[in-house]
């Protein structure tokens, strides 16, 4: 056997690669001009005459990995935009490969710490803290993580689109070389393709598991679901048979199975379909897929504010980490093993954490007051970073002013951060009064009312 890979017409860039032992080699390849490969070797980008689950078939896609991070100057990328990058570029470059083989454990996890460290470190020499675990990132928007997709499910998911197709394209060349090589199971052919026992035709199970009792009695357990259609002049009815006559308590049974299969009719003229039972048009979907496999049980998590269109993705990092309480202040430092006075730097009556330094200290709360004037109104502060945004409600602010009540406690978390930080890393600090007009300028920016506001409350 003599393959041939050549994609482009010239000869200079084809290649005759000999399968086995072949003498007249070099013969063949000046006939056909072209050079002699040899295995293993690559086309289309896939790896030829190598084992698809070896880790070293992996190699390419790690260090497209690595060569993408390298063009990035990475230590100047905010979280946010190396969120997106993530996103948009990196979990896009396996794609290929994890559609068509089976991903090893250890290329996994190797391409996931990359993400993860460029996501937390960014590039950085030194080691940074993740803040958050990798399985909470992984999860949708709305159940408090970042969406970044896990690479196995992402994987198991795309090869079972394989299976999806090889039963709904049934005269596809690729299905016929994989049902000639290794064989069908499937009887193909006038509506014979599905058991009336054990396949979930009417229904989220089988038959034979929602009625275990009635499976134990019927006579023939592999009938196909035509073989127990009785066709007549009025339509046609169902005809199952039983091993025994049925008694007195089992009606109750019985009238549960008439009532799943009754409305079922057999259209002898209409070949058996498979239908994707998550999606609206019953065709398979990878996002559904996706979701099914990745579905978790979490707490209640405040989406739509962390998550504002009108604040930067930044910010909407931060605050996610406030939410879980994850933000490096000192005492989350103390406990991952460093030595340091968690004394808060604004305010220095207590031990520094996030809900004390974005909710209860003095100067902070200063600020909320402000903000709760500009709306004119009175609001109790809860005991936390993640109650007082699920408790963040703006049903009685009006349409004209809830764009920005929204955005405001984000945009005032953010505000105390930075002066935080300033106070820590910068030895420089603001008044209360310039960070009231800082927050005032921030909420006129996002709303003209703010401003008509401004009046009322300082007049």
């Amino acid at each position: 056997m003599l393959p041939v890979q050549s994609v482009p017409s010239t000869a200079d860039k084809s290649e005759l690669i000999p399968v086995g032992r072949v003498s007249n080699v070099m013969e063949l390849a000046a006939i056909f001009g072209c050079k002699v490969g040899v295995l293993p070797t690559t086309y289309l980008g896939l790896p030829q005459g190598v084992a698809h689950n070896l880790v070293v078939v992996w190699d390419g896609v790690e260090e497209r990995f690595r060569k993408r991070l390298a063009m990035w100057k990475r230590q100047y990328i905010s979280e946010g935009g190396r969120l997106t990058l993530i996103k948009s570029t990196l979990a896009s470059l396996p794609i290929y490969f994890v559609s068509l083989f089976w991903m090893p454990r250890r290329v996994r996890l190797r391409l996931e710490k990359i993400q993860r460290d460029f996501l937390w470190e960014g590039g950085a020499l030194e080691k940074k803290p993740h803040v958050v675990n990798w399985d909470i990132v992984c999860l949708d928007k709305r159940k408090g993580g970042l969406r970044v997709r896990r690479l196995n499910s992402l994987n198991k998911t795309l090869l079972c689109k394989w299976i999806w197709r090889f039963a709904k394209e049934r005269d596809a060349l690729w299905r016929e070389v994989i049902c000639g090589k290794f064989g069908e199971l499937e009887e193909v052919g006038n509506g014979r393709r599905v058991k009336f026992w054990k396949d979930g035709w009417c229904g989220d199970e089988p038959l034979c598991v929602s009625l275990p009792s009635l499976f134990a009695l019927a006579s023939s357990k592999e009938a196909w679901v035509a073989d127990l259609w009785v066709h007549s002049s009025e339509g046609g009815g169902w005809n199952p048979s039983f091993s025994r006559p049925l008694n007195d308590w089992e009606i109750e049974i019985v009238e549960c199975f008439l009532s799943r299969i009754q409305d079922k009719v057999v259209v002898e003229e209409r070949e058996d379909e498979v239908f994707w039972a998550v999606t609206k048009n019953g065709s398979f979907s990878v996002k559904s897929l996706i979701s099914i496999l990745e579905e978790v049980r979490v707490s209640t998590f405040p989406t739509s504010i962390v998550w504002n269109a009108w604040v930067p993705p930044k910010v909407g990092f931060f605050c996610l980490g406030g939410n879980l309480g994850k933000v490096l202040t000192l005492d989350q430092l103390q406990r991952r093993g460093w030595s340091l006075a968690s004394r808060w730097s604004l305010c220095y009556a207590r031990e520094e954490s996030i809900d004390h330094i974005l909710l209860h200290c003095g100067k902070a709360r200063l600020l909320w007051e402000l903000l709760f004037s500009l709306f004119r109104m009175c609001w109790v502060i809860q005991a936390s970073v993640r109650e007082t945004l699920l408790g963040w409600q703006g049903s009685f602010i009006g349409r004209k002013r809830k764009k920005v009540w929204s955005a405001a406690p984000l945009s005032l978390f953010w505000t105390i951060w930075k002066e935080r930080n300033r106070r820590s890393f910068e030895n420089m600090k603001l008044s209360v009064q310039r960070l009231k007009v800082l927050v005032f300028v921030q909420f006129t920016i996002l709303d003209k009312h703010v401003y008509r506001t401004y009046f009322y409350v300082f007049s």
